[in-house]
């Protein structure tokens, strides 16, 4: 700097330091003088946006904002006390008093008392949480999968959402799934100024992290990129900004939980894991360790935490208990694991006194009935964030239904009462005499697949659990000998594929792993043979695969882009029929297949606006009922399939449901029908930590 220029810089930093103070003084007057909290608040923001280096003038706008906020009886005043404390500790009196502040705040006595839980955000429509909240509470990530699974930041406080990833194409026209880009989990740094995040690229995710200083959209650093990592998903970051807790799975479907250098991506391997990995990882407040959760068993519900060193040197089991237990982390003091336990018979809030590395005296209880669909992370000042979730869930309805008609012959009624919003994918047993379906239950690492099983004369209901469970399940049909299931998903083990479960015992086995294996799929009625959609290696066009049940020899029955995922077999087995889907995925045509090869033809075909689609085979598989959407008008038609003209049976109403299902009989009908949405809502407890000792 050359000494003539230094009066320009006094007077430029003199200028922004007054101009600060002016608003300053503004927004006091603002607030005192006119009796207008909210006015104020909008001048003391300004203030402290106009401060910069300014830092005393920023700390005392922060604290009489905060001010206002109680007035106003809004509780975002304690994030900005918190915010005082956390980035002006320098300022003497402003953090004395954001301290005093916090204290009054905070109500006295133990663990129990004054605990306060509260609805903080509702989430917009396509958000979907895959991380923490940042150390003060302030800041909320998210993905938005309405603007094609690119990542924002929500402020708490203001309300307003910054983009921190573009790039995003999920769901987007004409993208297929080997072209696919979007965000998935994220940890914020310690002094949240920094975000790391995993990237799916199509084939595999990598790891990158953004600096959330100033505005606008960041530049991202890529800082792990390996062609043996499938997926990984980061935690957490040490205290010291250096190593990032990460838990990944391997191209060879093997699990492992790690470190990651923040500054040059190297990874370090901690632990071979089972494949559903720890629902959450989190450094001890010294760095020397890392908690996790994980399954205790192959295929059920327990979990226990255990503490691993960051060099690797030695592991201990900190929670250990016959119940699922969850992480949710460390108390701000790092002297306490807390998590959520089943063992009392329902989900509660507990704590594990840790001291050098082991856990000391026994798990105490917190919080009773604590109902968490998914864990946020702890604030620098003890506030719990969760996630309550309801995903969109389906129940399972039975009707009569008058062909003819085409209408109920009364109001259908819910099937199954148990579990409600978590039953989907009814299939009638060959005999007609039972009615199974899948039931998804729990949430995040100990969600478990059940399925129950109704015999229609008794009305009873049993359940099977499948062993291997499955991490993800999306169909279920009967076997043609009524003895076993036949299912799509990815089991425990990590393995996507077809897989037959014995109705009796549960125990699932792999009728052909892999990725073109995950589709929906469907047995014929002799048991002889296997149907399923198979997507081919372009990633735009389906195969309609037959696979022989003996032999393993397949042969493709038809090929086509646009294809659904999902084929239904005629009650004769000659016939196969699939939909052909547009852009947004809605059927628009009806394709017939023969089983034992020849051409396929369209039975419908929809123009314009219109839809057309499967409704039902008839009974002895020699004619199938079809559908065409007209705006809101339904017509239904009779096709037979060995040719013949179409017959309009009649206009019906539409039905709100899906996995139709009907009876041997040709008349009972089960149906999957959507639940009750509820938006998905971010929730805190606060005061629930006991008083800090003053004495170490």
């Amino acid at each position: 700097m050359r000494l003539h220029q230094l009066p320009l810089i006094l007077t430029s930093f003199t200028a922004l330091f007054a101009q600060a103070d002016v608003t300053l003084q503004l927004a006091i007057r603002k607030e005192q003088l006119e009796g207008d909290p909210k006015g104020a608040i909008a001048l003391y923001e300004k203030a402290v946006a106009e401060a910069k280096a300014d830092r005393a003038t920023a700390a005392k706008a922060l604290v009489r904002m905060a001010e206002c906020y109680q007035k106003l009886g809004d509780v975002e005043s304690r994030k900005i006390y918190e915010w005082v404390l956390r980035d002006y500790a320098d300022q003497r009196e402003p953090a004395k008093q954001a301290q005093i502040q916090l204290a009054a705040l905070r109500p006295k006595g133990t663990a129990n008392a004054g605990i306060v839980n509260r609805r903080v955000w509702t989430l917009p429509e396509g958000g979907d949480i895959f991380g923490s909240v940042s150390p003060d509470g302030r800041y909320l990530p998210y993905v938005n999968w309405r603007k094609f699974g690119d990542l924002y930041l929500h402020d708490l406080v203001t309300g307003n959402d910054r983009q921190l990833t573009t790039g995003g194409n999920d769901g987007k026209p004409g993208v297929g799934k080997s072209e696919s880009q979007y965000a998935e989990e994220y940890a914020f740094s310690r002094d949240g100024k920094q975000l790391v995040y995993s990237w799916f690229r199509g084939d595999r995710y990598d790891l990158r992290i953004v600096n959330l200083d100033g505005q606008g959209l960041p530049q991202f650093r890529r800082i792990l990129d390996n062609e043996d990592v499938d997926w990984i998903g980061p935690h957490d970051w040490s205290p010291d900004g250096k190593w990032i807790a990460v838990s990944l799975h391997r191209q060879d479907k093997s699990a492992q939980i790690g470190v990651v250098s923040a500054q040059d991506g190297t990874l370090r391997i901690l632990k071979s894991v089972d494949w559903r990995g720890p629902t959450r990882m989190n450094f001890s407040a010294d760095g020397r360790f890392v908690a996790y959760d994980l399954p205790a068993s192959e295929s059920g519900q327990q979990r226990d935490i255990f503490l691993i060193a960051v060099d690797g040197s030695r592991e201990t089991g900190a929670v250990i208990h016959a119940s699922n237990d969850q992480l949710l982390g460390w108390t701000p003091d790092g002297t306490r694991l807390l998590f959520l336990s089943d063992r009392t018979g329902s989900s509660g809030l507990w704590s594990q006194r840790i001291e050098s590395g082991k856990p000391a005296g026994a798990a105490e209880l917190v919080k009773t009935e604590l109902a968490i669909a998914a864990n946020m992370g702890i604030t620098s000042s003890g506030t719990l964030y969760y996630w309550s979730h309801r995903p969109p869930g389906m129940d399972i309805h039975l009707g009569t239904f008058d062909m003819e008609k085409g209408d109920f012959v009364s109001p259908p009624v819910q099937l199954v009462q148990n579990f409600v919003g978590s039953n989907s994918s009814p299939d009638w047993s060959p005999d007609g005499k039972r009615v199974a379906w899948i039931s998804r239950r729990g949430n995040g690492g100990s969600r478990v697949v059940v399925i129950g099983v109704r015999a229609m004369e008794t009305g009873d209901v049993r359940e099977v659990m499948p062993s291997p469970n499955f991490q993800l399940f999306w169909s279920l049909t009967w076997s043609a000998d009524g003895k076993s299931f036949v299912g799509c998903g990815r089991d425990f083990k990590g393995r996507n594929g077809i897989f037959r479960i014995d109705a009796e015992t549960g125990m699932s086995s792999l009728i052909m792993e892999g990725a073109r294996a995950s589709a929906y799929a469907v047995e014929s009625p002799d048991g002889k043979s296997l149907y399923f959609p198979s997507q081919v290696s372009d990633g735009r066009e389906v195969a309609v695969v037959k696979r022989d049940l003996r032999s393993g020899e397949e042969s493709v029955l038809f090929q086509r882009a646009n294809l659904e995922r999902g084929a239904v077999v005629s009650p004769d087995g000659r016939h196969l029929l699939i939909h052909e889907v547009n852009e947004m995925r809605m059927p628009v045509a009806v394709v017939l297949i023969p089983t034992a090869g020849g051409g396929p033809r369209e039975l419908m075909r929809a123009t314009g606006t219109e839809l057309a689609s499967f409704f039902a085979w008839g009974v002895d598989g020699r004619s199938v009922v079809l559908r065409k959407r007209i705006g809101g008008k339904v017509e239904r038609w009779r096709m037979p399939v060995d040719g013949g003209q179409p017959q309009k049976i009649a206009e019906m109403k539409p039905i709100n449901g899906n996995n139709l299902r009907f009876h041997p009989d040709g008349k009972q009908m089960v149906f999957s029908v959507p639940a009750p949405r509820k938006p998905s809502e971010i929730w805190t407890l606060e005061n629930f930590l006991p008083e800090p000792s003053s004495s170490k």
